[in-house]
This record gives C-alpha cells, sequence and structure tokens, in this order.
C-alpha cells in the first residue's frame, strides 16, 4: 500500500514537501507559514492533505507528476478564459454608464452577427471543464474535510484562506450563474429598460453578492495562478490582485448603481 508523506524541514518557513508515491513536489508557502507535526502518514486510501482530492484518479499512478502538471494546465487555461468571457461581459455592461443607446446597439450588434451565441458556447464549455477539473482538489467525505479544515488552521497561511474561498466561492456560483443565465436567456434580447427593470424590481439583491463572488473569484483565481506558475512574484501578485479587485468591484457596482436608477424611471 503506497504512503503519502508529509513533513516540513527544520526552518519553520521551509518548503512543505509532498511525497506521492516515489515522487516529490516542493510548494513553498512563504515566510509567515507554521511549523507542522512532524512525521504525518496517511494512506493511499486518504489522500495526502495538502492535495485533498475527493477521489483518485486512476492515471496519477502512473505519472503523477506529469499527469498534475497537464490538470494544472488545464485547470488555469479554463480559469483565463472564463476571465476573458466576463471582461468581455463587463464591457457589455459599462455601455450603460454611456446612455442606454450604448448598452442597446452594442448588444444589438453582438445578437445580429451572432456573437452572443458563439460566447455563450465557450462559456459552457469552459464552465463544464472548470469545474470537472477544480472538483478533483476538493474532499468530499466530512472525515477529509474535518482534516483539511484542522491542517488549515495549523498552516494559518493567507494562500491556504483564499484556496479554501474559491472552492467555496465557486460552489455559491455554479447556482448564482445558472439562475443569472436562465433569467436572461429566457427574456431575449438584452436590452437596458429591461435589465434596469430586473435589478430595480426584484434582482438587487440577487445581483450584490453574484458580483462580489465573481469579481472575487476571478480577481485571487488570477493572481494565485500568476504566483503559481513564476509570471509574478506573490507579494506583486497580491498587490495586483487588490488593485484589479477595487477597479473591478467599483465598476461592477457603479453599473448595479446605473441600472437601478433606470430602472426606477420606467
Amino acid at each position: 500500500m503506497a504512503v503519502h508523506t508529509l513533513w516540513r524541514d527544520t526552518q519553520p518557513s521551509g518548503p512543505l514537501k509532498v511525497r506521492l508515491g516515489g515522487e516529490m513536489a516542493l510548494r513553498n508557502l512563504g515566510q509567515q507559514a507554521q511549523p507542522i507535526p512532524t512525521p504525518l502518514k496517511l494512506s493511499a486510501s486518504s489522500q495526502a492533505v495538502s492535495m485533498p482530492s475527493g477521489r483518485a484518479w486512476p492515471a496519477l499512478a502512473a505519472q503523477p507528476g506529469r499527469v498534475l502538471g497537464r490538470l494544472e494546465l488545464a485547470l488555469t487555461f479554463s480559469g483565463l478564459g472564463l476571465s476573458v468571457f466576463m471582461v468581455m461581459h463587463l464591457g457589455l455592461l459599462f455601455s450603460v454608464l454611456l446612455g442606454t443607446w450604448a448598452m442597446d446597439g452594442l448588444a444589438g450588434f453582438l445578437e445580429r452577427y451572432y456573437l452572443l451565441h458563439i460566447g455563450g458556447s465557450f462559456l459552457l464549455l469552459f464552465l463544464v471543464g472548470h469545474v470537472f477539473v477544480a472538483s478533483r482538489k476538493v474532499p468530499t467525505a466530512f472525515g477529509r474535510q474535518r482534516a483539511l479544515l484542522h491542517h488549515m488552521r495549523s498552516i494559518n497561511h493567507m494562500d491556504t484562506w483564499t484556496w479554501l474561498f474559491q472552492g467555496l466561492s465557486g460552489v455559491a456560483l455554479l447556482a448564482l450563474a445558472a439562475i443569472h443565465l436562465w433569467v436572461i436567456a429566457t427574456d431575449l434580447p438584452i436590452e437596458a429598460a429591461k435589465s434596469g427593470a430586473r435589478v430595480f424590481q426584484t434582482y438587487l439583491w440577487f445581483y450584490v453578492p453574484l458580483v462580489l463572488l465573481v469579481e472575487g473569484h476571478i480577481s485571487i483565481g488570477l493572481a494565485r495562478a500568476a504566483a503559481k506558475w513564476g509570471l509574478l512574484s506573490r507579494p506583486v501578485a497580491h498587490r495586483a490582485l487588490l488593485a484589479w479587485t477595487a477597479v473591478v468591484l467599483g465598476l461592477g457596482f457603479a453599473i448595479l448603481v446605473t441600472l437601478y436608477r433606470l430602472g426606477g424611471t420606467l
């Protein structure tokens, strides 16, 4: 029976090492990480704490490093695709700040040339792929969830807590995004007046948490991906995260206020 071993170097700031069937992966948890009790051994049936899979993937037994690398690349690629779509979506909504004529004209252009339908198809493809790849990291059994939370508290590192936020916000976004897409798809064409009426009459309570979760999930995901692939150092990624979040949330709530006022005048 294969055994996964988790331990830390003698220095508290040393990297966290995970041994998976003879393969070694190093994950630097930063200078503020706390030492972990050593040694900690988990059987193959319970999975390593640092990679709490809800179920084992057979391919990992043969080439764990290569398969995990490809899965991480797929997760980053699908997340980047969703982020690009959300930026384009924000651009459509941003046009309402210029006037209802701007949003109606842009929405009409997208529908006339079927760009809205093409974008929706890519959204569905990236969404299904992202959920499928990300779900392997989420523990499904209660015992694993409890063990994971215990070790997250002992590590007490910001990147660990942002990982937890990504998981929880992702589950919430699945439900909220499904509702949002259904409401839009059953009320075409897209018009500023319709959007304003929805926000003013019924959906303000719905769109406020949706904006917060979407922007938080995307911002944290992009910062983690940039640090993971070495594009930015963690301090720079964190500063970029704060700046991006402030700008996008400012635009998002400015759009909500504009639509709410528009709906109130109808």
